[in-house]
Formats: C-alpha cells, structure tokens, sequence
C-alpha cells in the first residue's frame, strides 16, 4: 500500500468515525489511559463503505493499522497515538468452528465462538525497539510489528545489533486458549483447542470458563522440530485477538423456529407432559420411575437469578446422587441425561482430579513455565449440567474442593500468589457405589457411603438403586432387555417386528431437547401462597414428628430444594407460577428419598442417617462412652469383656459395640493402654 493510498483509506475511516462514533471516541478521550480502545460493529463499517469492510476482513495487516492511526488522529493525548485500537467484532465476518480453522483462513479476519480453557501470566512484548550496535555504536531504532527482529547493523553491516531495554518500548501480552462450546459440538466429536494472544488493554479479560466471541487476525509460526529447531515446511496456527465480546452462557443456544415453538407450546396443553418428558428419558431402562421424573426435574431447574434480601444469589440448579448396587444401570442414566443436555459433560470419578472437576494453577509449557490457569469440567460446563461418574472413586482432596462448587456455584483458586474465582453454575448428576460393593441392609446408610456427610448434604435429591431378589420383578427387566435386543437385531437385518410391550419414547428427542431449552430461556416460575403454604406444612409436619421421636426428618436447607424441585415442576409445563400440585410432586419425590434412605432401625425418618450421624447412633455411642467411663473409675481401665456385658444392658448388643469401639479408637475418643484394656482421651477444656 503507497502512501498517498494510506491517507485516502485514513480519510475515510476519520469520515467513518466522526459519522458513527463520536460520542465512543469523546468517552474514549475522558477515560484515557484506563481505557485505550473502542468497539466498532463492522455492520457499520459495511453500511459506510462496504469495499472497505471487505478489503478490512481480506486484508486486514494493511487496513487495521491504517484504522488504528486514524482513531489515534482524533485523540488529543499525545501517547495514544501509539495506543489507540480500534476493535472491529459483527455478525458479517466469518464465524467458523474452531475444529474448522484451517489454512484457508490465514491471513484474513475471522470470529470464533469459543469457551475459554486456559490463561497464561502477562508476558511482556517488545513494540518499539532500539538497538545499538557493538561495533559502530550505530543507533537503531524500529517498529516492531512482526516476530522477525533486525540482527544486522545498517551502517557496518555487521550482525552485531544489541537491544536496549531501558530505551524500548514494551507492551502486555497474555496467551489464552479457547475451544468449541460443548453445545456446537454434535455427538462425540473432540474439542480442539486454539491458542490466541491477547495484546495490550485486551490482557486479564477473560477468565477460563467465560464465553466469549472473538475476532481477530489467523497467523502461523514455524513448527518447533527435535531439539527445538524449526521445520521449514510445517507451521502451528495461533490467533491474534482484535475484540472480545462477552457472551452470557445459556442452557442451550439451540436454533428454535417457529414451528418448533409453536409445537412447543402445544405439547405444553397436554396435561400428560411431565409424565411423558420423563418417560422419554433413558426408555431403554425399565422402571425407576419416580428417578427418572427426578431427573426430568433438574434438566428444567429452578427459577435462575433470583436474589435474597441482602444480596445473595439463590442457587437454583438441581444436584441429584444416584448411590445403587453394580449393574443398576447407573451409568447409563448418566450417559442418558449427558445426551440431552446440549452442554452437558460426562466424567469418571476414577479418572479425574480436582483440577479436572474444578479449577488450578499450574505450571506449564503453554505459558513458558509460568503460571497457567485452567478449567475444570464444572467451570466449562457452567450453564449446563455435569454427570460424575464413580463419584466414591474421587479422593478425599478433590471432595472437599466440590464443597464451594456446589453449594454457591463458584470456583476458588488461591495459589502462587494468584486469587481467581471461576462461575460454576452447573447442575450435578452423580453416581456411585456403595462402600462394601453392595447395599448392606444391617449398617446406617451413611456408614455405606465413601462419601463426607457435609459433601452429601449439597444434594437435593439422593436416591438408591437396589438389586432385590424378586422373581416377577427380575421376569419383566429379563423381558424388557431381551426384546430390545430382538428389534435391535432385526432391524440390523432389516425385518420389522413389533412388541406391544416396547413402546417408543412419547417424545422425540430432537423435540425434548429444544422443550427444556425454550423453557429454560422463557419460563421463570414464582412461588404462589398455596405451594408455599403446602410445603410449610410438610416441613412443620415433619419436624413435628421428629421432636416427638428424638429425630432430625429434615432441615432448612431441604425446604430450599423442595422450593427449586417445585418451580422445576411448573416449568416443565411452561407455567409462570408454582401450583400446590408442583409443591406436591416435590414433595413425593423427597418423602420416596426419605423412606428408601433416611429410616433408622426403629423405622423413624432421619435425615442424618443419610447426609450425618443418626441420632440413634449418637445416643448409642453416648451410653458406651458412659460404659467406659464407669467401668474404668472402678477398675482403672475398662475391659472389653466388661464392656460388652455392661452395653448389652443398655440394650446395644455385641456387634453394633464392637464396631462403635473400632470407629471411638479410630476417631481419637478412646485409647487401649494395653490389649483389650480402653480408656477414655481425656481433653483439654
């Protein structure tokens, strides 16, 4: 590009923005050097000037700067003329999948839609060098534009030029890399991760877990071959960031036309459509009914943005654990409800850490040894929902970090000297086993799970699978099996029979999942003072019942996911408000929770026999540390023969105080001065 060129096309943009940005660049002045650039919709450009729109996208290492100088004419701060930007996003540049940037685009100006994975520390960049030869002392002093550095001095023609930093100049730099939102990708396809750079006031934008569109300019670099030396012939792709637009992550950004809502809002008239909404998810599994409407339930969640009184947001996701024996089909309720999510992920426990579930900080060659901060599957699927599978599996480290995640939704990383926190507004659907492989019908179920009580009590809904031994029961799940896998087989071979046992899902499931986005996007149901009013009434009837017997049957934080279960309930019927008969549904699906979970031995309701102690199992451990205490005041050290002879007259028998005398050694209560001799660790007050 000549000169005279130059000033033709910097006339036109001074044009531009005088026409259609003013007031930005008068805001722009006023704010200057916290804020050094301006956004500008290319529409606009289009609409002024659509050649040079084109020749922007097309060739945009000749436009941009042009534009830049021109934007920096209009400022009246001397500095800026060298750090005026501006950033050019729009609808009309093309917008291809990460997974699809090839080399068709280098060069040209592009957007991405992308979710960011990984952040680097700021890495200064050199932008105004001057250098000094060590021979002539000749003085150089250059623009750098490019990677390419001038090593050769011009005047004695010598490769002897040395930088100056003192007298340079330099800007930040910070390398991110982003990928495909999970909702664009279809099927299994892999994700592909871009790496892009991010220069000057664009640095610390963006945190890993943030949606965002960027445009900005593709480049390569030549490939590092063994031992570090370049190949030639092969290059790695990198992207320039020019803008950054903030995008709020959805449920589903599914594309809805008029026809899909108008047959939307006509499946919502049916006043079967919850049932059939469950009933179409995971229908290859028989029965678990009342779990399947549970799941139903938290693909809708509850109201979102809500806000109490002093501030804090109300979480309004749904977590669900499912706790069974092996081959209860745990699994593939997982994989069943991963499917129709359009942003869902589905992990193991077995093969995650915390950082894989969470957030951390590491060290790593994507920041050249430095600090990098990367997203975990709860922060990436932020907006969706997240199945964790083998949830006993996952160490006791990486338990305590889901603790913040899912109770307030956010990620905290303190390390190195970097404090970041990370939005993690994800739904949770959790499977695992039972601590001994099986569900043993004589422990508390608590004692079963490998699972903390306070982790536990993050769930709104905790339901298990058990394998009983029923001969009709085992007759119609044989049946229902060996009939898929016949039409599954005959249709391989291209013959149609068909089971009148075998029906279809009621919902097609391209359908469903564009019913639950709608409703996520468009239903945001409110509590009416009939659903409050019944579910007060369970709470205090509950309650009640527990004072009577010397149980816990629930506590305020149930109430709050009755609450969230109930407007689930009413979405999935796009209804604004929330009826008693919503309330009731939620309160059924907790009461079947309760009375498969929660019962002691003396068949009392006891939320802490799920999600605590039992208070059964407190007061037992009350009269055997009684026991001891007694029977070592009179024969200094309590044997255990005498122990158990003593706590059967209290109505414990020999293998409940056996094992609560392992778990007292264990916990620190008790010590054994000598074999089969305990005594009571007296404490400090």
């Amino acid at each position: 590009m000549d000169v005279i060129e130059k000033e033709q096309i910097e006339e036109k943009f001074l044009e531009f923005y005088n026409s259609y940005y003013i007031d930005g660049i008068n805001e722009l002045y006023l704010e200057y050097p916290e804020r050094r650039s301006i956004d500008i919709d290319i529409g606009n450009l289009e609409k002024f000037d659509i050649d040079l729109a084109t020749e922007l996208v097309n060739d945009p290492d000749s436009i941009l700067p042009v534009a830049n100088s021109a934007l920096a004419k209009l400022n009246p701060h001397e500095k800026a003329k060298e750090q005026a930007h501006a950033r050019f996003f729009g609808s009309s540049i093309d917008a291809p999948l990460i997974q699809n940037v090839g080399s068709e685009y280098i060069g040209r100006m592009i957007t991405v839609d992308s979710l960011v994975v990984k952040r680097s520390e700021i890495i200064p960049k050199i932008s105004f060098a001057t250098y000094k030869c060590m021979f002539c002392d000749t003085v150089v002093k250059e623009q750098i534009t490019k990677e390419e550095v001038p090593e050769v001095c011009p005047q004695c023609k010598r490769k002897a030029l040395k930088q100056i930093n003192k007298e340079s100049e330099f800007i930040n730099m910070q390398r991110i890399a982003v990928q495909d939102p999970l909702e664009k990708l279809k099927g299994s396809t892999p994700t592909w991760q871009l790496e892009v750079w991010l220069a000057d006031d664009l640095v610390n934008t963006v945190l890993p877990g943030d949606r965002v569109e960027i445009t900005g300019v593709l480049r390569i670099r030549p490939r590092r071959a063994f031992r570090g030396k370049e190949d030639k012939l092969l290059f790695t792709v990198f992207f320039e960031a020019n803008a950054i637009i903030h995008k709020q992550k959805e449920f589903a950004e599914l594309d809805i036309t008029d026809d899909d809502e108008r047959q939307i809002i006509e499946l919502s008239k049916d006043p079967r459509i919850f049932e059939k909404i469950a009933e179409s998810i995971a229908p290859s599994i028989y029965g678990h009914d009342d779990i399947k409407k549970a799941l139903a339930l938290q693909l809708f969640g509850g109201t979102p943005d809500k806000q109490l009184i002093d501030g804090g947001m109300i979480r309004n996701d749904i977590h669900i654990l499912l706790i069974g024996d092996p081959g209860s089909a745990k699994t593939r309720l997982l994989q069943a409800v991963t499917s129709l999510v359009p942003k869902g992920i589905y992990v193991s426990g077995k093969s995650t850490s915390a950082a894989g579930l969470t957030a951390s900080a590491e060290r790593d060659e994507f920041s050249e040894g430095g600090w990098t901060l990367k997203a975990g599957a709860l922060v990436l699927g932020s907006g969706g929902e997240v199945s964790i599978d083998e949830f006993d599996k996952i160490g006791e480290d990486d338990k305590s970090a889901l603790h913040e995640a899912l109770e307030s939704q956010t990620i905290s990383v303190a390390k190195a000297g970097i404090v970041a926190r990370f939005s993690a507004k994800t739904s949770v659907l959790a499977a695992a086993n039972p601590k001994y492989g099986r569900f043993e019908t004589t422990a508390y179920p608590v004692d079963q799970f490998n699972i903390p009580a306070p982790l536990m009590s993050r769930f709104d809904l905790i339901f298990p699978i058990k394998d009983v031994m029923d001969e009709e029961q085992d007759k119609k799940i044989a049946k229902h099996i060996l009939m898929q896998h016949e039409v599954a087989g005959n249709s391989n071979a291209g013959i149609t029979i068909a089971f009148d046992e075998l029906k279809k899902p009621p919902m097609d499931h391209e359908i469903l999942r564009k019913y639950i986005a709608y409703a996520k996007r468009h239903v945001k149901p409110r509590l009416t003072p009939d659903a409050s009013a019944r579910i007060e009434d369970f709470y205090i009837q509950l309650r009640s019942r527990g004072a009577k017997q010397g149980t816990t049957p629930i506590t305020a934080r149930q109430i709050e996911g009755l609450i969230r279960l109930a407007e689930a309930s009413a979405k999935s019927k796009l209804i604004d408000t929330v009826s008693d008969k919503d309330a009731e549904l939620s309160i059924k699906l907790f009461d079947y929770m309760l009375s498969t979970l929660g019962v002691d031995s003396e068949g009392r309701r006891d939320i802490d026999v799920i999600m605590g102690i039992p208070k059964e199992k407190v007061a037992k451990i009350g009269k055997l540390l009684n026991v001891i205490k007694k029977i070592d005041a009179e024969e200094n050290g309590a044997r255990m023969v005498r122990i158990l002879e003593e706590a059967e007259k209290e109505g414990i028998d020999r293998s409940t105080t056996t094992r609560y005398m392992a778990e007292l050694e264990r916990s620190g209560d008790i010590y054994s001065p000598k074999q089969g001799v305990y005594k009571l660790v007296k404490r400090e007050e």
